[in-house]
């Protein structure tokens, strides 16, 4: 997150520009014109996407979609998707953006347009407070013995289905509910993203266990069609501006460090 003296005054010095003149073209005019940057959201994401029982919506990528339509002088709109739906309806034009913890891949990256990444991320494994010591890695989980949750679409679910040759695997639709399934005996182990994983284990102390390893190195990107440059080349002038400013860090220190929005989930998490 730091950057050297230099880049940052050069980030500054950009941040100060009309956001106009960098960031016109076709998408982003449409956008203006219409007042409002509509964004596909699966809620549930901690702490990245999440909706109150208000009906509000807080996270990282919340806050920092916020800070983005604020450069463009307009209000963000949060579409809630199913995550196996939200590239389809970014293509079928529901909304102009995917902000959703989304990983880039080649793959995907094949239909859509990521931005620069703005959030580096991994896979782990989460087990049953009972394997202790039994599963220490991914090769103790491989074992015909065990069933491995997944959330269906994954990376998580991906990495399982090349990796594990043996082991069972279930998956499931949303992650909060595998991992439920796993603090309740109704799965031996999920495989999902980092930064979940830690929020969650650190919620159920005794109850589950958080493995080491990390199995993947990952980075999330915003998504937008492949016609809509302009938009991207907008998010990224911003996220260079807004790093340069202190915004990402503070974003980041109250989700991941103080965990603000925990006081919003009464008994929840």
């Amino acid at each position: 997150m730091r950057r050297y003296l230099l880049k940052a005054l050069m980030c500054l010095a950009v941040s100060l520009v009309t956001p106009w003149s960098l960031q016109a073209g076709p998408a982003v005019d449409k956008i203006k014109k219409r007042g409002t940057l509509q964004i596909g959201v699966e809620p549930g994401f901690l702490p990245f996407e999440m909706r109150t029982p208000k009906d509000e919506w807080v996270g990282f990528d919340v806050e920092m979609v916020q800070a983005f339509a604020k450069t463009l002088g307009i209000q963000p709109k949060f579409i809630s998707t199913k995550w196996d739906g939200i590239i389809p309806g970014l293509m079928a034009g529901k909304y102009d953006l995917i902000a959703s913890g989304m990983t880039i891949t080649p793959e995907r990256a094949r239909m859509v347009l990521f931005s620069k990444p703005y959030y580096d991320a991994g896979l782990k494994i989460l087990i049953g407070k009972k394997f202790e010591g039994q599963i220490k890695n991914l090769a103790d989980l491989d074992n015909e013995k065990y069933t491995v949750l997944t959330k269906l679409g994954t990376t998580g679910d991906i990495f399982a289905t090349k990796n594990l040759k043996k082991a069972k695997i279930r998956r499931m639709d949303s992650e909060a509910d595998a991992a439920q399934s796993v603090v309740l005996g109704r799965g031996d182990a999920f495989i999902y993203d980092k930064p979940f994983m830690e929020i969650y284990e650190s919620g159920q102390k005794g109850k589950v266990i958080l493995l080491p390893d990390l199995l993947s190195s990952e980075s999330f990107g915003l998504a937008a069609r492949k016609s809509d440059q302009d938009l991207i080349d907008a998010f990224n002038t911003f996220l260079d501006g807004w790093k340069a400013s202190g915004g990402y860090d503070a974003a980041f220190k109250a989700m991941f460090q103080d965990l603000t929005w925990k006081k919003q989930f009464p008994n929840q998490f």
